[in-house]
């Protein structure tokens, strides 16, 4: 038995996963950095509830990727690159989000 190699052929949901784990990741990298300064300036009290929403909203979109990638590895013969680095940039953001929410929780 002869197996094919995936085509070429456009992978809408791998390209639907890749821009929401980019998104994702580039957000909550952002509210992250803005939420550790605030934290350091001692006006985060001021900005944490937005911060949080904004941030949680983010990951959230990570989620999204993650299973919108996960559809994309299955079904027709076509490439599954983008859908893969869709499911890890998703993942980047969560962990970012969980890990920015730890360390000024006093968690870490």
């Amino acid at each position: 038995m002869q197996e094919k190699p995936p085509s070429s052929s456009p992978q809408p949901l791998g390209n639907a996963s890749l821009a929401l784990g980019i998104t994702s990741a580039a957000l909550v990298f952002g509210l992250a950095l803005c939420a550790l300064t605030a934290a350091r300036q001692g006006w985060i009290r001021i900005a944490a509830t937005p911060l949080f929403v904004c941030g949680a909203s983010s990951a959230f979109l990570g989620l999204l990727a993650i299973a919108v990638g996960a559809a994309g590895l299955f079904g027709a013969q076509r490439a599954r690159g983008t859908a893969v680095v869709g499911i890890v940039l998703g993942a980047v953001g969560i962990c970012l989000f969980f890990g920015a929410a730890g360390q000024l929780g006093g968690g870490g």
